[in-house]
């Protein structure tokens, strides 16, 4: 079971390396305090998403909406032009089919961060998550390895449905393969984003959350406010 620790901007790991460090490995991502941009929740993880495929060939983006639209919640903004198609994929509104294109993705070499655009509809990709995202290294006696994101909000937001608005980490935290990570600021949204992305070791892959509203907080917050937040993977 692996740890991450978030206080006041800092990402800790059990088995820290320098940030440089090959994809895969395990990596500390500091935010220096000196730093006093501030940002929404979504630019944060812009930034961290735009950091990591600029640093990794490997590293792709899929979703509903990601590419041309920018992302349901702006996430991906500008990043279809810059990277283009092949690592930038709209996906038709077929939850179990994209999560599936991940989970392909990743047992053949990429890196793919999912977005689950609200986490009621990973309900719809449960099976792929949990029976092929999180059991074929297992099942596969180690010849394949899944080591994928998938990303998106969940609870309660404006002008969003019933469907739209469940916490369901009860749901994820008990499958095997999976690590669940939660986030509660925007300094550490962006640290345990970038953090995730590198050291989602293989077979591991990751359910990372955060809640819709925070993502366009009406006032901007400053990298390193709010305390420390552990995740651990199960």
């Amino acid at each position: 079971m692996q740890t991450m620790r978030v206080n006041s901007g800092r990402a800790q790991l059990a088995r820290p390396a320098a940030i440089t460090g090959r994809p895969g490995r395990a990596a500390r991502v500091v935010v220096a305090r000196s730093q006093k941009k501030e940002i929404m929740m979504w630019e944060a993880l812009r930034e961290a998403t735009d950091e990591e495929m600029e640093r990794d060939p490997t590293v792709c983006v899929m979703g509903e909406d990601v590419g041309h639209y920018g992302g349901s919640y702006k996430v991906t903004y500008g990043l279809y032009k810059k990277y283009g198609d092949m690592r930038v994929l709209d996906t038709p509104i077929c939850e179990n089919g994209f999560m599936g294109m991940g989970v392909g993705a990743a047992m053949t070499g990429l890196r793919p961060i999912v977005e689950g655009m609200n986490m009621g509809f990973l309900l719809l990709a449960f099976n792929q998550i949990s029976n092929n995202c999180g059991m074929l290294h297992y099942t596969s006696g180690g010849q394949f390895k899944v080591p994928m994101v998938i990303r998106g909000p969940g609870g309660v937001g404006r002008q969003l449905g019933a469907e739209h608005s469940q916490r369901l980490e009860s749901y994820f935290q008990s499958i095997p393969g999976v690590q669940l990570v939660a986030v509660s600021t925007v300094a550490n949204a962006k640290a345990l984003l970038k953090s995730v992305r590198m050291t989602v070791a293989p077979p591991a892959a990751a359910l990372w959350v955060a809640a819709p509203r925070p993502l366009g907080l009406p006032t901007a917050l400053r990298k390193g406010e709010g305390g420390g937040r552990t995740a651990r993977g199960f």
